[in-house]
């Protein structure tokens, strides 16, 4: 298994990882979302291949911390000031669940959050995912997000960051 940067010839792949993941926990965003976020920072975005396969995959955009973006836009526009590197989704193929790929996504996400300069790594963590997240040390910041949003996001959402 390697971690490499997502190209846009790994999007179909990408996609279909996330359909895979995302069944009962909220819609999956369009391949045209994920593309224009991966065309937005290509150099924060990644997939892990195995035997020439996408088993996995990591997308981060530089954000405004405690702002969260939309999901399913046609475009992505970077903030000028922005000032943390938002990990805007992760995902395992499940037939590759428990292989250290998560572990290997999030150091190349570490390790660009650096290379980037910034301070402060975020997401938004959703379904049962918060958990997982408190584990690796980030911690919950409260923000106010519309019912729009919360229900884009599947309706259980939190906030987390970690300082780098």
């Amino acid at each position: 298994m390697n971690i490499r940067q997502m190209l846009l010839s790994d999007m179909s792949a990408v996609w279909s990882v996330q359909c895979d993941c995302y069944q009962g926990v909220l819609e999956p965003e369009s391949l045209a979302s994920l593309e224009a976020k991966r065309s937005a920072s290509p150099a924060s975005c990644f997939v892990a291949m195995d035997a020439g396969k996408v088993v996995g995959y990591l997308i981060s955009v530089p954000w405004l911390f405690g702002q969260v973006p939309s999901l399913n836009e046609a475009a992505c526009h970077i903030p000028q000031d922005a000032d943390c590197l938002y990990l805007h989704d992760m995902a395992i193929s499940p037939k590759m669940a428990g292989m250290g790929i998560g572990k290997a996504l999030f150091q190349a996400y570490q390790a660009q959050t650096s290379a980037m300069g910034f301070s402060k790594m975020a997401l938004t963590a959703v379904g049962e995912a918060e958990g997982f997240w408190r584990k690796i040390g980030f911690k919950v910041k409260q923000i106010v997000l519309s019912e729009a949003k919360v229900a884009d996001y599947g309706g259980q959402v939190t906030y987390m960051y970690q300082d780098c």
